[in-house]
């Protein structure tokens, strides 16, 4: 009984500790805007250190590169997600099968061989 409360307690202990880094981190990449070195981050320059990325993702979902995105390529856009999320469900679970068929397999010879 110790023991399963300690495992519990170390994870809880690892589970807050990454929430703090992640929280941690989040403000040291925005304080990483502040340009003028004043200790406080202005809109511009948070969407001056941002601009690169968002412009990134703005030309990933304009796809034909007019400018501009429409309704078109918005559902384009959708269908190439729900596409990636049913190919990475199916991998998984083609890995889930395979790692269960192996399961069985082991366990068949475990059986047999105390037989």
């Amino acid at each position: 009984m110790k023991q399963t409360h300690f495992i519990g307690f170390l994870i809880l202990l690892l589970a807050v500790t990454n929430i703090y880094a992640d929280s941690h981190e989040t403000d040291s990449n925005i304080m990483k805007a502040d340009t003028n070195n004043d200790g406080k981050v202005t809109f511009e320059e948070y969407k001056a250190a941002n601009e690169e990325s968002m412009r990134k993702r703005f030309e990933g979902k304009d796809i034909n590169n007019d400018g501009s995105v429409d309704l078109k390529e918005k559902k384009v856009e959708e269908v190439k997600k729900q596409e990636q999320y049913l190919e990475e469900k199916e991998t998984e679970t083609q890995q889930l099968r395979e790692k269960y068929a192996e399961d069985r397999k082991k366990r068949k010879k475990h059986f047999y061989k105390y037989q």
